[in-house]
């Protein structure tokens, strides 16, 4: 795989764990942050799009190709209702288990990408995507499980399946599978945005299509200063820098790598994120189980990618 692709999904990694956790941590340090979803992305929004349209001028420019709105446009649409379930998820769940399941979509993306972009990986790499499953149940039950046992109830076989449980009765797990079903469709357009103009360019613009429809939602709901005024602190302008990284940084190995592996290795955020929840949220339940669960999702996600 090209080395440069690696470093940037590297970069991808850490701040995408740090915009995670600081989402969690806006939610826990400010009460009515649940309230306001659609204005705090629009914040953030406009924040990450004015940093990449900078970025575009002093990279070359616009640097557009035939037929380069296409990707744009419906990649921004799909961006907007993504920016809004991923923070909804975050504000009212817990950071270490919807992380795991906003970003278990390797398989799906694949089988998007074979018939979306025609790319496809090598077999092994189907190996990998059984044991990224695997992983993914184990992260995901640890809840429903832990919760059976403070009720002093005995696991049973049905209970593995709690994951469809979960996303009957938790609305956070609603909102992450959400957050799944439109990233399996959302990368490959984007992909094709970023190879068809200027990286930071075309990025801007899908990102702004998505501000934009969150800010109709948040114009919607209304706006008062105060409401303003409780989002505009240091964590917003930490979560807005950590999504302009989060969104360019993996646009930009689109043009050394195809999307399965691109957006496989993405998914390397989801042990840091558990990681950081630990230190600064505090996130300690069923740590180590999910630790593990996220480990044997790298596994398959090293299988997949040296495949």
């Amino acid at each position: 795989m090209d080395p440069r692709a690696l470093l940037l999904i590297a970069g991808f990694c850490v701040s995408e764990a740090l915009y995670n956790n600081f989402i969690g941590l806006q939610s826990k340090k400010n009460p009515d942050f649940r309230n306001h979803t659609a204005l705090f992305t629009s914040i953030i929004g406009c924040i990450a799009v004015s940093m990449l349209f900078v970025t575009s001028y002093f990279s070359g420019g616009m640097q557009l190709t035939p037929g380069w709105w296409k990707p744009v446009l419906i990649t921004g649409g799909l961006i907007g209702f993504y920016l809004y379930a991923e923070v909804k998820a975050f504000s009212i769940g817990d950071v270490s288990l919807v992380a795991p399941i906003a970003s278990t979509t390797p398989a799906s993306i694949v089988v998007a990408s074979m018939i979306i972009l025609g790319e496809t990986p090598s077999r092994i790499g189907w190996l990998g995507i059984y044991l990224v499953v695997m992983g993914t149940y184990i992260v995901n039950i640890q809840g429903y499980f832990e919760q059976r046992k403070k009720d002093g109830q005995a696991l049973r076989f049905k209970d593995w399946f709690a994951p469809l449980l979960m996303l009957k009765k938790n609305m956070a797990i609603r909102y992450a599978y959400l957050c799944v079903i439109i990233a399996t469709i959302a990368i490959n357009y984007e992909a094709m945005a970023v190879r068809k103009a200027n990286v930071a360019f075309a990025t801007a613009c899908i990102f702004g299509i998505g501000t934009i429809l969150n800010c109709a939602v948040a114009y919607k709901k209304g706006i008062t200063r105060s409401s303003l005024g409780s989002l505009m602190n240091r964590y917003t302008l930490v979560v807005a820098v950590c999504l302009f990284f989060s969104v360019w940084l993996p646009n930009l190995a689109f043009r050394y790598e195809i999307v399965p592996y691109v957006g496989t290795l993405k998914r390397f955020q989801i042990l840091l994120t558990i990681v950081l929840a630990y230190f600064i949220l505090g996130e300690k339940k069923n740590f180590r189980t999910r630790f593990v669960g996220a480990s044997i999702m790298l596994a398959g996600l090293t299988l997949i990618v040296s495949g």
